[in-house]
């Protein structure tokens, strides 16, 4: 996975009514978080992108659009 937040986060608002921000529950790390069409946060936080692709594959349309952006 060489993603980065940037396209993780077009991959998720392309194709789902869902946003990926990045947020600090403290100053010393992020984590990153669904955020649904309300805005609020859907579940818990993700510590690293990797947790944050794998998750978010679960969608077929994001998945797809990930191995286009890829090829």
């Amino acid at each position: 996975m060489d993603f980065t937040f940037g396209q993780l986060r077009d991959a998720v608002q392309e194709c789902t009514s869902y946003d990926l921000h990045e947020v600090s529950p403290d100053d010393e790390h992020y984590e990153y978080a669904l955020i649904d069409p309300f805005g609020d946060q859907d579940g818990d936080g993700f510590e690293c992108l990797e947790d944050v692709y794998d998750y978010i594959t679960n969608n077929e349309e994001v998945a797809e659009y990930l191995t286009e952006l890829a090829n």
